[in-house]
């Protein structure tokens, strides 16, 4: 049954994947297309493997067996996710990409140029001592994490929260300087110099969102829709770092600059390919099945996005700052060990109404994304607007993966606030700057006043023009 169920899964991600490419809309950057490689690899391609690998290794971590009937529900739940979000997407960004003139990416490039690089000189230096910093503490990351016995949850013990996550800042500032560059062969020694410093760290997130963030951005300027060389040898680059930092967590770079860690990620290479816990969101959605409502009585209600408004105060002020959502309606840690647990967006939704939690978890992030799509590529044409979209869109599979609000909400300071500090420059040296980068914003009809036969009429005209 189950066998036949990922067949069917298969077939049913094929075909949703074949209907959105004839769509006018389809493209990479369109947030269907970072919905639909999430899915795919993690819930069509990976169950696959787990069933031909006989994968265990979580299993016996988190000290659970799924039940047939857990499993099932996991494969159904994520296919409902993924039509819900592709659908939602598709009906609030129906319009295919604004072309922007050619010429105005140079002039804007001459309004940016110096808020940019005023801006890299103030953030670069914080970025980069936070993230030294996180190579430090991942010599000894017991020495400042503790971890919660109740809910299993790591709370930072030495440090501000806030100047361990200014290490992000490094990379919406680096898809900024290479695009000033104008993606010249020399300004990769700034990704290549990002990429260093992420991987001694050994986080993988912020090195995939550049390299999306970069893509889009090329693809946008050269009026791709889909891959080229440039992306695919980011993607290519991207992905080895990946599997490079997925092996020992950036300990050989640490052991290389002579720093020494008190433990190492041994045991990863006996693992089947794929069974690691970087992409485990299959086992982990599981669990939540297993656990939710079957021993916990209960959902979550969609409590756990109230940790959104807890989570920004630094632990040094509010000592008695909630660990994990300030209401809870139970603890996953009370059936089993999830250790590292990421929900992914089905998951999530899962945890907080079952089916229907699922349906609306989707709906929201998918209008979420689709409205930047429409605001930012569709209303308004200009370099700028396409900078700002790229910094955003590039948060979807850090937030597909772990399937809740806060992560989107945690991450935007960081990935999206040097845009600001740019645009806030841009209006301080002067009115000009700013008057000229709005006035090739290019505003087009507000899809929000149209009726859903107009949009199909304009969206017909637009798919003719462009035969």
């Amino acid at each position: 049954m189950y066998d036949l169920l990922l067949l069917a899964s298969l077939i049913l991600f094929a075909a949703v994947s074949a209907a959105y490419a004839r769509h006018p809309a389809a493209s990479l950057m369109h947030p269907a297309s970072f919905y639909l490689a999430f899915h795919g690899f993690i819930f069509v391609l990976r169950p696959i493997v787990a069933r031909v690998y006989d994968f265990s290794f979580v299993y016996r971590l988190y000290d659970f067996l799924p039940s047939v009937g857990d499993k099932i529900t996991v494969i159904l739940a994520a296919n409902l996710a993924m039509i819900v979000f592709v659908a939602a997407a598709l009906y609030e960004a129906p319009m295919p990409v604004k072309p922007i003139p050619q010429g105005d990416y140079g002039r804007m490039r001459a309004l940016l140029g110096k808020p940019i690089l005023i801006t890299a000189m103030i953030l670069g230096p914080i970025g980069i001592y936070s993230q030294l910093s996180n190579w430090q503490r991942r010599e000894d990351e017991y020495a400042s994490m503790v971890r919660d016995a109740a809910t299993g949850i790591a709370t930072n013990t030495d440090n501000i929260g806030w100047l361990t996550d200014a290490s992000m800042l490094l990379a919406p500032l680096a898809v900024m300087l290479i695009w000033l560059a104008r993606y010249r062969w020399w300004s990769w020694g700034i990704f290549a110099m990002f990429l260093v410093l992420q991987a001694g760290d050994g986080t993988r997130g912020p090195i995939i969102y550049a390299a999306a963030a970069i893509a889009i951005l090329s693809l946008l300027e050269s009026r791709r829709q889909w891959f080229d060389w440039r992306t695919t040898a980011l993607a290519l680059i991207a992905l080895f770092a990946f599997g490079q930092i997925v092996v020992d967590r950036g300990a050989g770079l640490r052991e290389a600059v002579g720093q020494a860690d008190s433990a190492s990620e041994a045991g990863a290479a006996e693992l089947a390919p794929l069974e690691g816990m970087d992409f485990a969101n299959l086992e982990y959605f599981e669990y939540v099945v297993y656990a939710v409502p079957q021993r916990t009585g209960t959902y979550d209600y969609f409590t756990s996005n109230l940790q959104v408004f807890t989570e920004p105060v630094p632990r040094a002020l509010w000592k008695e700052k909630p660990v994990g959502a300030p209401v809870q309606y139970f603890r996953l840690w009370d059936y089993g060990r999830p250790i590292g647990i990421t929900f992914s967006l089905p998951g999530a939704g899962w945890m907080s109404l079952g089916y229907p939690g699922v349906a609306i978890q989707a709906l929201f992030f998918a209008l979420l994304y689709a409205f930047a799509y429409r605001r930012l590529l569709t209303r308004q044409a200009s370099p700028l607007a396409q900078i700002a979209y790229a910094l955003v869109i590039a948060t979807a599979f850090n937030v597909l993966r772990d399937g809740t609000l806060l992560t989107f909400v945690r991450q935007l300071p960081f990935y999206f606030g040097p845009l600001l500090m740019v645009m806030l420059l841009l209006r301080i040296l002067g009115p000009s700057r700013a008057a000229q980068a709005h006035a090739w914003e290019g505003p087009v009809s507000d899809f929000l006043a149209q009726t859903p036969a107009e949009r199909r009429r304009n969206l017909a005209r637009q798919a003719s023009d462009q035969r």
